[in-house]
């Protein structure tokens, strides 16, 4: 059974780095808690909650963590930031991720974190970890590999990925720890909708029809995400 938190428009007027207080240039920015994003959930036995450790600065992080139970369909465990970017804007999305040392790599899609049109609804790109590498794919066209990450189990990776939704002069870009590894341009929309939504924690698509090849539990552990104009201000290091 889904196991839905809803973070309502009033818990986020109590929160360090709202709107409010935000530096010039950052639209949303959240320390490692579930408040503050417009909403977060779990499927099945799935959890999506604070932790004190491991926390990539300070003492909060999100564990975003997913069972496997013998049944088909979804195992996702996420936060959400609905209205995250609309089509004609440019914007960069940066958070750190952790794999706990002992995750084993395996040919399964393991998604950290997807962008999703709104209206309607439905997903379009996904980012995750298949074996030792990064990638990147989904229903929009945009589709690769971003780079190994073998050294980097049990360490804190960071990750800034830059939209402009756009026909033709779009753009698609993806750092890892501060070096840029994946550059284009080209037409980036989400379908037909004029407005994505961001989701972070985890999702398991292998498991949704088939058993899982690596653990049968798994953790990806988030902190210090951030929605910016520039990759200086999304750059998790930088603040």
């Amino acid at each position: 059974m889904a196991v839905t938190i809803v973070v309502t428009a009033a818990a986020l007027t109590a929160v360090p780095g709202s709107a409010s207080a935000l530096p010039a240039g950052v639209y949303f920015q959240n320390e490692g808690t579930l408040s503050g994003w417009s909403s977060s959930y779990a499927q099945k036995d799935g959890v999506i909650r604070n932790v004190t450790s491991p926390a990539y600065k300070g003492s909060n992080a999100i564990e975003a963590k997913q069972t496997y139970i013998n049944e088909t369909g979804g195992y996702h465990s996420e936060t959400l930031k609905s209205g995250a970017q609309s089509v004609g804007e440019d914007k960069f999305y940066g958070q750190a991720i952790y794999l706990p040392p002992n995750w084993q790599w395996h040919n399964q899609n393991v998604t950290f974190q997807q962008w999703s049109p709104e209206d309607p609804e439905g997903p379009w790109l996904l980012m995750y970890v298949q074996n030792d590498q990064l990638k990147y794919g989904g229903s929009g066209g945009i589709s690769g590999t971003i780079g190994s990450i073998s050294g980097l189990r049990g360490t804190w990776i960071r990750i800034v990925t830059h939209f402009k939704l756009a026909k033709d002069s779009g753009a698609f870009e993806v750092w890892v720890n501060g070096a840029r590894k994946v550059s284009r341009t080209q037409t980036v929309l989400p379908k037909t909708s004029k407005t994505m939504r961001w989701s972070s924690g985890i999702y398991c698509t292998g498991w949704r029809d088939g058993q899982p090849a690596g653990q049968s539990v798994l953790s990806i552990f988030h902190d210090h995400a951030r929605i910016a104009a520039t990759y200086a201000l999304a750059e998790p290091a930088n603040w």
